[in-house]
């Protein structure tokens, strides 16, 4: 029993130690290496912060006692003296006042369609179906972004071109006796309504807002002019969330707006008055371009304080207040190289490539880099320079020009 003991014993230590010798022979010879394929890569180097944005607003109060209806939606220009909103005093008055519109709108469309079957202007079926398709694409873009503000002139176009349509490949089509059923209709309407209603006007131009936050008379240009980076940093930590009130709405008089952040001094190296820098808010597909209009040094707090400059128009910039986002400083785009591949030969830096199964050196040129990997790119004045769908070596050892692999 004790010889066959000893046979197993002496079998399972042959094995190991041929193994033992192949993994030594296998690593000392270079013949075991990590392959990888160069693609091109792009990184940003992005800095995060919080800002907060100031805007030159003048607020209309409007009463809570009834139902406000808004004349114009989120970031609409309002000319001077426009009715922005009226005040109803029940929800059905408001629903009344939209069915008289939409009758209104749609008798409209037919008049002018019939009208014009009665004048010598030659309008082509082509010409009314090219029309037709680009309405319904804004119609098709307006329900996938969620936005049916525009739903209404929609209709009114679709309405219109249709009939001109119908006319035209129909002689015979008149629309004579819907336009007066619905003249009938829009009567017996106006009748019903005798609500009465509350207007309200904007004695200045500019953007309109359906509600306040309680910053407008705070974010004011008086108060940025004084306003340093501790000062700001306290206004952002003491800010209690977007709180919307619809007792009153506002109108943004100027298209240009600032958006005030504070970065580190080392931060701040990357920044520099009279710049673009590309920001990217969580709630936008697309990153913003703002312009660096200054920035404030805060020796006390370690930290600049960086106004921005911007003259982009939406609900969103319009809605919000206190916002995260990212500064994009820097894009770049090269080779992606890992760390772990780079060698260095007369202390230029590169990599090994295989090319019909020998290793031959290939040069880098670093333009950033991360934890784990480095971007290069392609220079002229580099000699036998790394290229894309290069195979390196990741890993190995005893690397060196032409060794077979």
């Amino acid at each position: 029993m004790s010889t066959r003991l000893m046979r197993i014993g002496t079998v399972v230590l042959s094995v190991f130690l041929i193994v033992y010798v192949l993994f030594q022979l296998q690593r000392y010879s270079g013949s075991s290496y990590s392959y990888q394929t160069v693609y091109t890569t792009t990184v940003e180097n992005t800095i995060p912060v919080t800002g907060i944005f100031f805007r030159d607003e003048e607020d209309i109060s409007v009463s809570q006692s009834g139902v406000l209806s808004c004349n114009f939606r989120i970031g609409q220009k309002v000319p001077i003296d426009s009715e922005v909103a009226r005040l109803y005093k029940s929800q059905e008055a408001i629903d009344l006042q939209r069915e008289i519109l939409s009758l209104e709108d749609t008798l409209q469309s037919l008049q002018k369609a019939q009208e014009s079957a009665n004048t010598s202007e030659v309008i082509l079926p082509e010409t009314l179906n090219s029309q037709i398709a680009q309405d319904v694409s804004k119609l098709i873009q307006a329900r996938d972004v969620d936005d049916l503000t525009g739903l209404a002139d929609y209709r009114t176009s679709l309405t219109e071109a249709f009939a001109k349509r119908q006319i035209i490949i129909d002689a015979d089509t008149d629309f004579t006796g819907e336009i007066a059923s619905l003249e009938e209709q829009l009567f017996d309407l106006k009748q019903r309504d005798n609500a009465s209603y509350t207007s309200y006007t904007s004695d200045v131009s500019g953007y309109f807002v359906d509600h306040v936050d309680g910053y407008e008379d705070i974010c004011t240009d008086e108060y940025l002019e004084e306003l340093t980076a501790s000062e700001l940093d306290k206004l952002i930590q003491q800010y209690g969330g977007y709180n919307a009130d619809s007792s009153h709405v506002k109108v943004v008089t100027n298209h240009i707006w600032q958006f005030v952040l504070t970065v580190t001094e080392e931060q701040a190296l990357s920044l520099s008055e009279g710049s673009s820098v590309q920001v990217r808010f969580p709630n936008q597909t697309d990153t913003i371009k703002m312009v660096v209009s200054e920035m404030r040094r805060d020796v006390d707090a370690g930290e600049y304080m960086v106004i921005l400059e911007g003259d982009i128009i939406d609900s969103y910039l319009l809605t919000t207040r206190v916002q995260s986002c990212e500064l994009v400083v820097g894009t770049y785009t090269g080779l992606k190289v890992p760390k772990s591949a780079i060698r260095y030969e007369e202390g230029v830096p590169g990599v090994y490539v295989v090319l019909m199964d020998k290793m031959y050196f290939r040069t880098i040129n670093v333009v950033y880099e991360t934890e784990d990997f480095v971007v290069s790119s392609a220079t002229a004045d580099q000699s036998n320079p790394l290229k894309l769908y290069d195979t390196i070596i990741v890993e190995g050892v005893g690397l060196y020009n032409q060794k077979d692999v």
